[in-house]
């Protein structure tokens, strides 16, 4: 990764708008390449980001957490002070790149998750075609493969049309209850990613950079479905 780029990653991980302010200066500036570590099996050779991705990610992150003050304890910090901090790097951006278009979305970069289900559905034909002889609904199957995947716009679409992500399945092909999924996984990955937001980066090496990318993402994704799903259960 480009010296420069990766001062800019940083101040965007840590949400440093000074910093941002000095390095960011023209729309290139805005245009992140990861190359993709030797030891790490992933399809392509880089992964393309842009500033207000990182930012968009950061806000998922502590729009989910930002009025539990418990977490003070956990991460030294207050969750609303961060979110606030987030949300003040994504206007001074905005503001000085307002032509920008950023057209980030979760789908497409869910094999930074480095996992299985990037390319394949969690539920496949087979099971899936089980679990509806068992009984389930097919919409409520459809969105745990649509959660998994992290596909925003088809979780919306299911959740409007009445998918229940409280659903829970059982069986020797594919088991999981989705809100005890994601719950543990937002545990988990936070953890994660919060431990790399309290260290300092320049102790690592670019393999440890690109995980923190990589934990970043899996916070996020999974902060993002919950969010979702909260807003469509609130407004029901």
């Amino acid at each position: 990764m480009e010296e420069k780029s990766l001062k800019i990653y940083k101040s965007l991980f840590y949400l440093n708008l000074d910093s941002l302010k000095n390095l960011i200066q023209e729309e290139r500036d805005l245009h992140l390449i990861f190359p993709i570590p030797k030891q790490i099996a992933y399809l392509e050779p880089y992964v393309k980001l842009t500033a207000f991705d990182i930012l968009r990610m950061k806000i998922d992150i502590w729009s989910r957490v930002k009025n539990n003050e418990d977490l003070k304890s956990v991460t030294g910090f207050l969750p609303d002070n961060i979110f606030k901090k987030a949300l003040e790097c994504k206007k001074y951006l905005e503001d000085k790149f307002h032509d920008f278009k950023a057209d980030f979305a979760y789908k497409k970069h869910r094999d930074l998750m480095l996992d299985f289900y990037a390319y394949k559905n969690y539920i496949d034909d087979e099971a899936f075609n089980e679990y509806i002889n068992q009984g389930f609904e097919s919409i409520d199957l459809a969105l745990v493969n649509a959660t998994i995947s992290r596909n925003e716009a088809l979780v919306i679409d299911l959740l409007k049309s009445g998918a229940d992500p409280t659903v829970a399945i059982f069986n020797s092909v594919a088991m999981i209850d989705l809100m005890d999924y994601l719950e543990n996984k937002e545990s988990l990955f936070f953890a994660e990613y919060n431990s790399l937001l309290m260290d300092d980066f320049n102790q690592y090496n670019y393999v440890d950079i690109f995980r923190s990318l990589s934990d970043l993402y899996a916070a996020a994704s999974t902060s993002k479905m919950l969010l979702l799903i909260g807003f469509y259960k609130d407004s029901e």
